[in-house]
């Protein structure tokens, strides 16, 4: 089943989180305290430290130039304030540290964990890619187990996010658990800093890797089963129901400008809970404030995650931040866990309006997120809502004020729909609807139909 029931049970979820990855591989102790008072400030509720914090690929122990005090001294300063601690690693690559515990492509008793043989001269080409390692192999599984405890253990864990491939595509030795590859088949290449091999035998070894990934997954969640598991797989590339039935959110695009983040969840909302789809809220323009909600907002469909250098917001940006993260927590998150969720336009093209509404039959309530795009001549738009309960009203309240609070039948609501007027192209509205009693004698209000 996808949402584990412990996790789903915990009303938090889904977290709003501070990601350091806005600093990329710059990111170092100083810069991680600061991070945490101020995501404490925002009230945000996790500090995750990605990429940037290890001494190189496989070897998963703190650079001491940037993390002199080690990673449980930041997570413990988290905690102080209130957060909990996320930290990302790449935990299945090999690289060419030759420090004790590294995982190191030269050392003859790991060399045949690899896909395949480096080329000669190998050295990674990017700081945090490496050599794979087959999972099915019995010592590399060994060591994976014990690595990952280690590290949840002793770096003071709330959460772990996995990036990278932890699933072999292919492998080019004949010892392995897969079947022996075919050498008129095999063929072994770099791409995007990785390596990899196309063979006869890849689908046998994806899917012993895999039945690995899964089990040692389930081991982990079974001894910390407070721990929060993330999966990012390379941008969310490789997530699929099995991955995700053995976490608790992922990643779901590595593109994060505001449009990039509303197509990604549009796509895969279709398909999987929502409070599970994460979207990392990265620099954009937003001169005006109503572009700086936009962009919030865009990230706020389902798990929230700000991954931004915000030391120069303005005073009136981080009052803004306040206010839209607290709204999240208080009304946009309970219907998030819970609500049903509907596509009430077509996939968001940048240009036209776009929007989600989230709608609890339960709770008799939900919200509409209305985004407005880039053409000029487009202020109005009329949204027909979906899934409510007939013969009932509801009342209806803007968020930001883009109209007047009013009572609408639901049929009116999903017939003709609810108009929103923005001035300023790229800005948003909430639109929060509420079933009433019968007994509520406030008037129901129609309006004219705007010229579109």
């Amino acid at each position: 089943m996808l949402n584990n029931p412990r996790t789903l049970a915990d009303p938090s979820y889904p977290l709003m989180v501070n990601n350091s990855w806005g600093s990329g591989m710059a990111m170092n102790e100083t810069l991680a305290r600061r991070m945490i008072v101020d995501s404490a400030q925002l009230g945000l509720e996790m500090f995750h430290l990605d990429a940037g914090w290890f001494r190189d690929v496989g070897d998963w122990q703190a650079d001491p130039a940037k993390f002199p005090h080690g990673i449980a001294s930041v997570a413990d300063f988290a905690h102080r304030h209130g957060l909990r601690f996320g930290l990302w690693i790449d935990w299945t690559q090999a690289g060419t540290s030759n420090r004790p515990g590294a995982l190191n492509v030269h050392d003859p008793a790991i060399r045949d964990w690899l896909i395949a043989d480096p080329p000669a001269g190998w050295k990674h080409s990017e700081p945090f890619k490496g050599i794979t390692i087959d999972l099915a192999v019995p010592a590399a599984k060994a060591w994976a187990e014990n690595e990952l405890e280690r590290i949840v253990s002793d770096y003071h864990l709330d959460m772990l996010e996995h990036d990278g491939y932890l699933v072999a595509q292919g492998s080019s030795r004949a010892d392995h658990l897969a079947a022996p590859p075919q050498a008129s088949s095999e063929r072994v290449y770099e791409d995007s800093g990785y390596l990899w091999v196309d063979s006869s035998n890849s689908t046998d070894v994806s899917y012993h890797a895999t039945r690995a990934y899964y089990e040692l997954y389930e081991r982990l969640r079974a001894r910390h089963p407070q721990l929060l598991l993330e999966v990012c797989n390379d941008g969310g590339r490789m997530v699929d129901f099995g991955s995700a039935a053995h976490a608790d959110y992922f990643s779901i695009t590595d593109t994060y400008d505001p449009l990039s983040n509303r197509r990604a969840f549009y796509d895969a909302s279709h398909v999987l809970p929502p409070a599970m789809l994460e979207s990392y809220v990265a620099e954009w323009p937003a001169p005006r404030i109503e572009n700086f909600r936009y962009l919030l907002r865009s990230g706020m469909l389902g798990w929230f995650s700000l991954m931004l250098d915000n030391s120069h917001w303005s005073a009136r940006q981080r009052a803004e931040a306040r206010v839209q993260f607290a709204l999240y927590k208080s009304a946009l998150r309970p219907l998030i866990r819970d609500a049903d969720l509907y596509h009430v336009t077509r996939r968001p093209d940048g240009a036209h309006w776009d929007g989600i509404e989230y709608h609890s039959a339960r709770l008799g309530r939900g919200v509409l997120y209305a985004f407005r795009g880039s053409a000029p001549d487009q202020p109005t738009h009329r949204f027909r809502l979906l899934g409510l309960t007939p013969g009932s009203r509801y009342a209806l309240r803007f968020q930001d004020g883009a109209a007047a609070n009013r009572v609408l039948s639901s049929e009116a609501l999903m017939q003709q729909g609810v108009a929103v007027t923005l001035k300023w192209p790229f800005s948003s509205e909430l639109v929060f609807f509420e079933r009433i009693s019968s007994r509520d004698t406030r008037p129901e209000l129609t309006t004219p139909t705007p010229s579109m």
